[in-house]
């Protein structure tokens, strides 16, 4: 399944771009591909025994997360964990996230 969403930056219209999330594992762990702004991240996602969590092993990034359609806590562990991250790449991930979230179990 391949979905096509929107990204927000600060909740503006003004400052916002397309991306693509690609659903490459209906079971779980959920792999994803996120595509958007030039960039694109082989994703794995998924639920454990303490919430959700979120993987991008060829970034080396891990980090814990809230709901999937909770993009303001979400970014603020993607960035905080990993500050030398895109912060671009980081918002372009969490929209993706919530996008994908009604078709996944978790």
């Amino acid at each position: 399944m391949i979905f096509d969403y929107r990204c927000f930056k600060n909740n503006s219209k003004s400052g916002s771009w397309g991306g693509q999330v690609q659903l490459l594992s209906n079971v779980h762990p959920y792999e994803l591909k996120v595509t958007a702004r030039g960039s694109s991240f082989h994703i794995i996602c998924g639920h454990y025994a303490h919430g959700n969590f979120l993987c991008i092993p060829s970034h080396g990034v891990g980090t814990e997360l809230a709901t999937l359609r909770d993009t303001f806590w979400n970014l603020e562990r993607l960035t905080s964990n990993h500050p030398d991250f895109s912060h671009t790449d980081a918002i372009s991930i969490v929209y993706a996230l919530k996008a994908i979230g009604p078709h996944l179990a978790t």
